[in-house]
């Protein structure tokens, strides 16, 4: 939210600590939030998580467009893979339990940084995540920002956790799967699939981004493009029956 003010020319923005809780304890006025922001109550709280009901498992960007109009719908969004490396290597020397707290860790960092960065998590699988924005230069200021984080080692791991992660753009359809007793949000396009095919050709702490990404960038944020540096100009995508993309990458 503060970044979001801030490209909208508003000057000394700030974060109160706390979030809602700390909004409620500063005497501020808590009358329009109550009901809406359910999730900022305690996950833990098995009432909250009841309350919250069938939009709990929408995540907040998809929620919106839910409210914007009936989906599916398609947007152009760039999406951010963002895998463990080495996640064999832990579960091979540690107990399944040391391993989960490395992952709850990291899956941590990951949502704090897609939603600091105005994107969110479309979902978790297994040791990675695929995270989705509307700008790409907030996608690639985030996968910069977790690559810093896991570097300071702020995964409760003895050793720093290392991610490869992928960077791609493209249109988009999003809506909603399942059955009204379980239901998810799916994030459907070529470029979602080419980004999880490349995932695997950037070596760990590594970032590997499509030509279309960097374009964006040169776009939106010159800087950002310019950490980015070609790999290939024409990679052929494994199994994407004979899809070439270029691509670029920060290792």
């Amino acid at each position: 939210m503060a970044r979001w003010l801030a490209t909208q020319g508003f000057r000394n923005v700030s974060i109160l600590a706390g979030g809602l809780a700390g909004w409620r304890e500063a005497g501020l006025p808590t009358d329009r939030f109550e009901g809406e922001v359910v999730a900022a109550r305690d996950e833990r709280d098995p009432v909250a998580i009841a309350e919250q009901g069938r939009a709990s498992f929408l995540p907040s960007l998809a929620d919106r467009y839910l409210r914007d109009g009936a989906l599916p719908t398609r947007r152009r969004l760039t999406t951010l893979f963002v895998d463990i490396a080495g996640s064999t290597r832990l579960l091979a020397h540690h107990p399944p339990e040391r391993v989960l707290g490395v992952v709850q860790g990291f899956m941590r960092l990951v949502t704090e940084v897609a939603l600091a960065y105005c994107g969110d998590v479309k979902d978790f699988e297994g040791d990675g995540a695929l995270l989705y924005f509307e700008s790409t230069a907030d996608a690639a200021g985030a996968a910069l920002a977790i690559r810093s984080a896991l570097a300071c080692g702020t995964c409760g791991a003895d050793d720093p956790v290392a991610a490869r992660m992928s960077l791609t753009v493209g249109e988009i359809a999003v809506g909603v799967v399942g059955s009204t007793m379980r239901q998810a949000i799916a994030l459907v396009g070529p470029s979602v699939s080419v980004g999880a095919r490349i995932l695997k050709r950037i070596p760990p702490g590594g970032i590997i981004a499509s030509g279309e990404v960097v374009a964006a960038l040169r776009a939106e944020a010159p800087p950002l493009a310019s950490e980015f540096r070609l790999v290939d100009p024409a990679f052929e995508v494994p199994g994407g029956d004979g899809i070439t993309v270029a691509t670029y990458a920060i290792s």
